[in-house]
């Protein structure tokens, strides 16, 4: 039995900080620098397709980036 400050017990145990900053580019269209603490950043773009007011389909939609994140 090891007690809770044992090493063993949380060897498999790591944090993972991602950090997010969105900006308004126009309308729907949004920009995201996101990225790892420490690490580089990427950019972003996304916006809503036609079907909704303001929507210019530049860029993927939010869900879109969503379910390719689950998918990989």
């Amino acid at each position: 039995m090891t007690d809770e400050s044992s090493p063993i017990k949380n060897k498999h145990l790591r944090q993972i900080e991602v950090l997010a900053e969105a900006t308004t580019v126009n309308g729907w269209r949004k920009q995201v620098i996101a990225g790892q603490r420490g690490d580089k950043r990427f950019a972003f773009m996304s916006d809503e397709g036609s079907y909704m007011p303001g929507g210019e389909g530049t860029a993927p939609t939010p869900l879109t980036y969503f379910t390719a994140g689950v998918a990989l």
